[in-house]
């Protein structure tokens, strides 16, 4: 396997792929290093201004579950 890792500082709209894995089976991932402020991301503001993010966590904690019984054992038509 060969890998490859780079670090851009500024990425632009492309990002030109290097001589060594084109035309192979490449794994593209792409992470931020650094944190960005939540207002600059947009997809970040809709969830807000929509009222979703108010439900976050909002799922309640279930009780346990009492016992269920045995398994049925069922004929099989053959």
């Amino acid at each position: 396997m060969f890998a490859l890792r780079q670090f851009i500082e500024n990425p632009e709209d492309y990002i030109p792929v290097p001589p060594e894995i084109r035309h192979r089976r490449t794994e593209v991932i792409f992470i931020a290093l650094d944190e960005v402020d939540a207002t600059a991301n947009p997809s970040q503001t809709a969830l807000t201004d929509s009222g979703i993010a108010e439900y976050f966590g909002c799922l309640p904690d279930f009780p346990d579950r009492e016992p269920q019984g045995d398994y049925e054992n069922r004929q099989t038509m053959a």
